[in-house]
Order: structure tokens, then C-alpha cells, then sequence
């Protein structure tokens, strides 16, 4: 079962040497549960600098994948604790990225919820930048459900 559902995302970076970033987002997104997994797919705005993408967030047992593909295809994964090397393709190219994940909740389920993740990037084993990373799902309407 797929269901249509408001999105609402809310980002924080702070890189070095540049001023602290944020960004907050509303969009249509799609909720569904596959294999008892939880998924939300919703497209990328200009806002986010990533147009042209989709965005693919999957959920399970305490671990969190975000998969882009189109424009900028990447994919990075968090895991409260521990560090994972992922690949991330930007307006200048592919860059091979660490993510390490300090704070990690994932209230998520069939209804909504929210998740939340804090991290570091590291490019090279050095500290490249700070995220806080929020999103809010509710139902787009009640009882809207795509098949």
C-alpha cells in the first residue's frame, strides 16, 4: 500500500569557513512499507539545489539510507555511532564522502512520524561539515491511498 503524504523537511549544514545554511522544505512524497521496511520517495527542488533528483529515504532497525538518483545520484548511510564511506556526485563531479552519525530517531511508521538525524562529513578523513536533518510526514489527506 502506497499513500500520499506531506513532507516537511527542515536542514541545517555548517561548513568551514562558510556561514551556518538552512533550509526548509514542503513537498508531496510518497509513504509506502515493503518486506517490513519503511520508504519515502519524493522529487528534489531548486530550493535544494539538487533538481532534477529523486530522493528514495529507507528505514530499518535503527538504520537510515538516503538514495538519490537522477541529476545527482548518491547514497549515504546512517547509523547512530558509527561511520559509513559512501559516493556523492555534485554539480563538479563525484567526491567519496564519509557520513558519522552521532544522534539517530526514526518515529516512522504506516500513519507518519518523524525522523531525525545529526552527522558529520568528512571528505578525506578530515571535518568538512556539520548536518542536523529533520522531517515530519503526515497524510496528505485522509484516506488517500495510491495503488
Amino acid at each position: 500500500m502506497k499513500k500520499d503524504v506531506l513532507l516537511s523537511i527542515s536542514s541545517t549544514q555548517k561548513f568551514e569557513g562558510v556561514e551556518e545554511e538552512h533550509i526548509d522544505l514542503v513537498t508531496q512524497a510518497r509513504l509506502y512499507e515493503r518486506n517490513g521496511k519503511f520508504y519515502i520517495t519524493y522529487e528534489e527542488s531548486p530550493l535544494t539545489g539538487l533538481e532534477g533528483s529523486r530522493t528514495t529515504v529507507k528505514m530499518e532497525n535503527g538504520m537510515v539510507s538516503m538514495i538519490r538518483t537522477g541529476t545527482y545520484p548518491s547514497e549515504m548511510m546512517f547509523v547512530k555511532g558509527q561511520r559509513h564511506v559512501g559516493l556523492y556526485q555534485t554539480e563538479f563531479g563525484a567526491m567519496t564522502i564519509s557520513t558519522r552519525t552521532s544522534e539517530l530517531e526514526n518515529s516512522i511508521d504506516a500513519y507518519g512520524g518523524e525522523l531525525s538525524i545529526d552527522y558529520t562529513i568528512e571528505v578525506d578523513h578530515s571535518l568538512v561539515g556539520r548536518h542536523r536533518f529533520h522531517m515530519t510526514v503526515a497524510p496528505a489527506s485522509e484516506d488517500l491511498d495510491i495503488v
